[in-house]
């Protein structure tokens, strides 16, 4: 969906619904849907304005639906915005045939009883368009009645449309429906992707709805999308199309630069393979740092009795500042020494909550240890996945490394680093 950049309305801006409705004064606009991996437009949102019958301003669609919701003309406004969208599509299609529109949907009318009213394939079918190219995007929080809405998705999937989840993400939009909706496009909301560079959160909650969109067979749609480094996150993270002010604002279609655009479009594919690679190569750099800085911690170690550990531990930390903690394991999996933390204690989140382990804590769950010890496999190092740090609050992965100390007993070094370090250069 759309986010509107309109001045807000004034009094003087009031307007009769009614003459709206019986004059069919209303503009289409349209956003480009890009793929910058096939390096086009593959499509675009249809969306709708108001016209006021006198000045010709633009009304907002807000301002429209709310105002048919209190006078009860919800049904009629939805159908005659999509018959204003569809009309203007059909020249758009002569001139791209492969051109897909994504056709907003008034859903909450399908608790009023239209699913089989045959309207929609009727408009579809009477201007001589595809179903086939066309995605209903619908926004599943606004239905209360979830027989009906599967009812009625059912009956347009089988017409050919495509089923497009709107604002997937935001709000009270509910995740559990998407698997039993099935849907053929996930648009995933602009508060998920609004710097999503620098929320770790945010990027999480977006890896798995691409996981989910990945499993249940469904294309991702980033909207929102506004700056060059969303760009490169959303796309990243496998995203299939964008959506945003950052290749174009929704306009008339005859106002849209489709050069402007394609030239966004080449810019990025090159750009990205740029950055691709040079995460790559940052984050490479940076594992090898940190897993020379764990063998070195792992070297003096392994001179030392375990009653040493916390001492030599403490002396250690603070040569590598940019650890947030160190810690010990032995072979059978529970800590056999305190957990050590060095400069990055002071960035600990609520500590009732996040609390670091403490002698004898049971460490036999952790991946690093089956993989190492319990599955038999004895690997000497193991990096973890990212995960949401119990002592810190924060994210992190942890290096492991097998050693055995002075009197020859196998212990497990776990070195927890904050995962910010392991995609920038640092200087330590």
């Amino acid at each position: 969906m759309e986010i509107l950049q309109m001045k807000p309305s004034t009094p003087a801006d009031s307007f009769d619904l009614k003459e709206i409705l019986e004059g069919e004064f209303m503009a289409a606009h349209f956003q480009p849907l890009v793929s910058v991996r096939k390096k086009m437009i593959v499509g675009y949102e249809g969306l709708i304005r108001g016209l006021h019958p006198e000045t010709r301003k633009l009304i907002p669609p807000e301002a429209l639906f709310h105002e048919a919701a209190r006078t009860g003309h919800t049904v009629e406004l939805d159908r005659l915005c999509r018959k204003k969208v569809l009309e203007y599509f059909r020249g758009i299609s002569a001139e791209r045939p492969d051109a897909l529109l994504s056709l907003n949907f008034e859903s909450s009318i399908i608790d009023q009883g239209v699913v089989g009213s045959g309207n929609l394939i009727n408009q579809v079918t009477s201007l001589g368009l595809k179903p086939d190219r066309i995605a209903l995007e619908i926004i599943e929080s606004n239905i209360r009645d979830l027989s009906e809405l599967q009812k009625f998705i059912q009956t347009y999937r089988d017409y050919g449309f495509l089923i497009a989840l709107d604002d997937v993400g935001a709000g009270h939009s509910n995740l559990n429906r998407i698997p039993l909706l099935k849907p053929d496009i996930l648009k995933v909301d602009r508060y998920l992707v609004q710097n999503i560079s620098k929320d770790f959160y945010k990027q999480e909650v977006f890896k798995s709805l691409v996981a989910l969109a990945r499993k249940i067979g469904s294309l991702v749609l980033a909207e929102g999308v506004e700056t060059e480094e969303e760009a490169f996150f959303v796309m990243e993270m496998g995203v299939d199309m964008i959506q945003g002010f950052y290749f174009s604002k929704a306009q008339r279609y005859d106002q849209i630069d489709d050069a402007t655009v394609n030239a966004g479009i080449q810019g990025l594919a090159r750009q990205f393979k740029g950055m691709v690679l040079q995460k790559h190569n940052i984050k490479k750099f940076n594992l090898k740092k940190y897993e020379l800085m764990t063998r070195e911690v792992q070297t003096e170690l392994s001179k030392s009795k375990v009653e040493e550990f916390d001492r030599k531990l403490s002396e250690l930390i603070h040569y590598f500042p940019l650890v947030e903690c160190l810690y010990v394991i032995d072979e059978n999996g529970f800590q056999n020494s305190e957990t050590i933390f060095g400069e990055m204690e002071k960035v600990r989140k609520n500590r009732f909550m996040f609390r670091p382990a403490a002698k004898g804590t049971d460490h036999t769950m952790k991946d690093f240890y089956y993989m190492m010890m319990d599955g038999g496999l004895r690997k000497a190092t193991f990096i973890s996945e990212p995960y949401l740090s119990l002592a810190t609050g924060n994210p992190c992965v942890t290096f492991a490394r097998l050693f055995k100390d002075i009197d020859g007993k196998i212990h497990i070094l776990c070195v927890d680093i904050n995962t910010q370090y392991l995609q920038q250069i640092t200087v330590t």
